[in-house]
């Protein structure tokens, strides 16, 4: 429709101008106000789509992104975080060469117009996602579903610096798993389980062995360009320690930030960092970070874990950050719960607590033990109050969230299975996921008391109505199945009840999905960098669909996505 009336007559531009504000996507994006704009196009002059501009204003944290539609053509919408100042604006792609323009004067009084022109290159090694590794490696689906959870903790660049034999490789795996290598958990994919190590060491030897090619093929998986895809815009917020990007790094190398999760008030996003305990945030108006430390209780955190046997010793690191009922900020990790108050600036402690927890309408916290219990922590009191609820015993509950009714529901992702306690009745069910071994990780709650969780292994999204006993799928690849290509990895999904839709994300691969909760389908976006993304976070109030996320190996970053 838009290339047909960019071709019509002059004397028809008027008459279609009504018509031109009814439409959405591409016209709806041509009428819009804009400070910056512009046309990009190859270095044979052929129009380049879905090709993110990042403008970046000098002297500050704040970098806004668009993407080009199929025509070329990008503009920034009035509305975005581009504000009138200089400006550095860059192309930085694996697949072309990198183009930067500094020293560009944005107005408010007249728009700017600033074409590009890219010139394609070879995608090297070291830019190559998870994704694109694992799409390129002979295996059965099986075996990849195994060998990309290695990007969890590194890149599989750096898993596959050196060549080794079988047993060398089950070395690495058993180091890799830490103290996970012994359990057996027939219910998930984990490849940490004990069942697993051997296969997947054979499989590892098999494409590096000790005489292999360090030559490792990949396949570039192309960006959507489709109009739905390409209509985003992006704010990217610098954090402190934010780091430069090492594709041989580890994670939790404590000179920088790792930011884990990310939630938001009027006034600032607030993140934690997996390897520290800082509360961090983001001036929403600024976009200034800061760190603000907190203490722990005695024994909480990595106290309480101890080293668990894997490199970084990840485990107890803070995790979940949410808001209660009054708008304060509460922060889980190992033995521990914390709580900011932006009105009297002051933290709170109760050495009782999880990673991931629930929060229940009256501001209690709500988190789970390994002996099988289930703990309230009242949060009304500065002292440790406690109520237990005894469960049943699971291996991995990942995460629990609690509802509006105050039942508590738990993603049991090495069982593979999903629970709801109530304790008004004291009553616990569980129920199997309709796909085996699917691994629900991380998620939300809807207005309608429906979880929604990521499956890790399996590519999917799940529903679980607890009042209607219903489960089900969504996948994140339209068409895909599970375990199957693209191998996607979500780690977590976050419901906006406002416009229907569940964000979620792909561990292994530069992409966020959004899926449609009536029709099942889902869009792909691609970032404009290179993003790990662990946990979203949407913003229920924005006036257009807004997820959050951080950015969690460096380059930190926290990170704004808006449909346009």
């Amino acid at each position: 429709m838009k290339s047909k009336l960019y071709m019509g007559a002059a004397f028809a531009i008027g008459a279609l101008a009504f018509v031109y504000g009814l439409m959405p996507g591409e016209s709806a994006r041509a009428q819009e106000q804009t400070l910056l704009s512009g046309k990009v196009t190859s270095s044979t002059g052929a129009p380049l789509a879905g090709i993110p501009i990042k403008a970046h204003r000098d002297n500050t944290t704040i970098t806004v992104a668009v993407y080009t539609n199929k025509q070329g053509e990008y503009s920034f919408p009035a509305w975005s975080d581009l504000t009138p100042g200089s400006y550095s604006v860059s192309v930085e792609l694996p697949d072309f060469q990198h183009v930067k323009k500094d020293a560009i004067k944005i107005t408010a009084a007249k728009g700017t117009k600033l074409d590009l022109s890219l010139t394609a290159k070879e995608v090297a090694y070291e830019d190559a996602t998870a994704s694109e590794i694992i799409a390129a490696l002979p295996g059965t689906d099986h075996q990849k579903v195994l060998f990309s959870q290695c990007s969890n903790c590194h890149s599989l660049q750096w898993a596959l610096q050196i060549g080794r034999t079988k047993e060398q490789w089950s070395k690495v795996i058993r180091m890799m798993a830490g103290r996970a290598a012994n359990n057996e958990t027939p219910g998930t994919y984990a490849f940490s389980q004990k069942q697993f190590i051997e296969p997947l060491a054979e499989y590892l030897a098999s494409i590096r062995g000790p005489n292999s090619s360090d030559k490792v093929p990949f396949k570039v998986r192309p960006r959507p360009t489709d109009e739905a895809s390409t209509n985003l815009v992006v704010t990217e917020y610098d954090v402190p320690r934010g780091g430069e990007r090492d594709v041989l790094m580890l994670r939790g190398d404590p000179h920088y930030v790792w930011p884990h999760d990310v939630v938001t008030d009027d006034n600032y996003a607030y993140y934690t960092d997996h390897f520290s305990y800082i509360m961090g945030r983001i001036d929403l108006k600024t976009g200034k970070g800061e760190e603000i430390p907190f203490e722990l209780p005695n024994g909480a955190g990595r106290q309480a874990m101890g080293n668990d046997g894997r490199p970084g010793n990840p485990g107890g690191g803070a995790h979940e950050v949410a808001l209660d009922n009054q708008g304060r900020v509460l922060i889980g990790m190992s033995k521990a719960t914390v709580r900011w108050d932006p009105k009297t600036e002051k933290f709170t402690s109760w050495a009782s607590g999880d990673a991931m927890f629930g929060l229940d309408p009256e501001g209690n916290v709500w988190h789970s033990e390994e002996q099988g219990a289930l703990v309230k922590v009242d949060t009304s009191t500065p002292v440790r109050k406690l109520t237990m609820y005894p469960i049943p015993v699971n291996d991995g509950i990942y995460d629990i969230d609690t509802d509006s009714k105050g039942r508590t529901h738990f993603y049991i992702w090495r069982n593979g299975k999903v629970a709801i306690f109530d304790p008004k009745t004291v009553e616990y069910n569980e129920y199997k996921v309709p796909t085996a071994m699917a691994g629900p990780r991380r998620g939300q709650i809807d207005g309608q008391n429906r979880l929604w969780a990521a499956e890790f292994y399996a590519g999917q999204v799940l529903m679980f109505d607890p009042d209607k006993k219903e489960l089900k799928e969504y996948p994140l690849v339209n068409g895909s199945k599970p375990y199957g290509a693209p191998y996607a990895e979500p780690y977590a999904a976050s419901v906006d009840d406002k416009n229907q839709v569940v964000w979620t994300n792909d561990f292994s691969a530069n992409r966020i999905y959004k899926i449609d909760i009536k029709t099942g389908k889902s869009i792909e976006y691609v970032t404009p960098t290179n993003y790990e993304v662990r946990q979203l976070h949407v913003q229920k109030d924005a006036p257009r669909p807004t997820v959050w996320l951080p950015n969690y190996r460096p380059p930190a970053k926290i990170v704004k996505m808006q449909v346009r």
